[in-house]
């Protein structure tokens, strides 16, 4: 017993469509959890270097959430927003946030 071609042509860009949809699912939760595994090695390097002392000096007058914003931002490409939020932070001038911007996606 066969489907009538009529429906069969109804029901492969639905099923095509749902298949698409969970593989985006998915991967935007691998994503999420990739994130917060960065976040929590991020936390646990803070920690080690606050404990044996050592100060990062390009980071020096930024708050952490800040820099962890900037970093997100240089990791996905949005260097113009990393000037930003690092001129929002320091209070430097935007020539001053694309040089440190360019050294600090640079050290990557």
């Amino acid at each position: 017993m066969s489907l009538p071609a009529a429906l069969l042509v109804q029901l492969v860009p639905v099923v095509a469509f749902v298949v698409v949809l969970v593989l985006l699912i998915t991967a935007v939760g691998s994503m999420r959890a990739t994130g917060r595994a960065v976040e929590r090695v991020e936390r646990k390097l803070d920690l080690v270097m606050q404990r044996l002392d050592i100060e990062d000096s390009a980071a020096v007058g930024i708050a952490p959430d800040a820099l962890a914003e900037i970093d997100r931002c240089l990791w996905s490409d949005r260097r113009a927003e990393a000037v930003r939020l690092y001129r929002e932070a320091t209070g430097h001038t935007a020539a001053q946030a694309k040089e440190w911007v360019e050294r600090r996606a640079a050290s990557y």
